[in-house]
Order: C-alpha cells, then structure tokens, then sequence
C-alpha cells in the first residue's frame, strides 16, 4: 500500500461498484487471516471505507491484490525449530489515522520458529504519545502471549 495513503484527502469520486470493492476487500480480509499476516495492516485500512469507497480506495486495493501476485510463493513457515520457545514481536504507530488520531498495534506472535497469531488493529484509545501507542501495543501483545502460553500449558506443552 502506498506510504502516503491514509495522508491523502477523502476528497475524489465516488467508486460506482460498492459489492466488486467489498467482495475484493472482504476476500483480502480472509487472506490477511488464515495466510498472510503482511497485508493485514492494509486490508484494514481499506475495510474502513467499506460503506462509500472511493476511487483512490479501488486503486489502493488492486495493489495489494498485485503485490499479492507478486509474492504468490510466499509462504508462512510453521514449526522449523527443535526448540520450542514463545517469541512475540509488536509496534505501533502514533496517531496514524488523520481522522480520529487512533494509533495502529500490530504484533506477530512465534512458536517454535512459525507464526501462529498476528494482528493489526485501530487502537481503542487515543493515545497522546508515541511511548504511550508503544506501552498500549505491548500490552495487547502481552495479553496474546498470557492466553496462548496457558493454552500451551493445556495442551502440556512446557
């Protein structure tokens, strides 16, 4: 997705084929689910104008679907590692979102060396700090890894 596109004004026409727009985003959210965790941040920024899309956002979308394309051999690599250890990585931006100056969280969880949860969500607050977007990331994150090593204790998984 370009750099720029959340900076760019909402002015532009309106996209005429509302259901094409939301069937391609709505297949790209399925993607960015079950496969893909690196275009999860663009898909949700274009889920955002499922209601009135403009052109710009039918543009924006067609890219990822190219860059999709482009890495149609891209895989996520599950397991790999003898030693099975819990890694998470997560960030944030600071009040990426022009119109309500929400920050973004993203993190990607890893269990012996694959990828197992990820994602990249609108944060419910806003925050006033960059240190602040980064303390709200880190403590969803931590919440996924206190969820998931219990459920690996469950499972007997040490």
């Amino acid at each position: 997705m370009y750099t720029g596109f959340l900076k760019l004004e909402e002015k532009g026409e309106e996209f005429t084929n509302n259901t094409k727009y939301r069937s391609v985003v709505g297949a790209l959210m399925y993607i960015a689910t079950c496969a893909r965790p690196d275009i999860a941040t663009s898909t949700s920024i274009l889920g955002r104008s499922f209601e009135t899309p403009k052109e710009g956002d039918w543009t924006a979308a067609k890219r990822v679907v190219r860059y999709l394309k482009g890495t149609a051999d891209w895989r996520l690599r599950l397991g790999g590692e003898a030693a099975c250890k819990l890694e998470v990585f997560s960030d944030s931006d600071w009040a990426g979102d022009p119109r309500t100056r929400k920050s973004m969280t993203g993190y990607v969880l890893f269990f012996g060396g694959g990828a197992v949860t990820w994602t990249s969500r609108r944060q419910d607050c806003v925050s006033l700090s960059s240190m602040e977007a980064e303390y709200v990331a880190l403590g969803e994150a931590c919440q996924e890894v206190m969820s998931t090593r219990q459920l690996l204790q469950d499972l007997g998984e040490k």
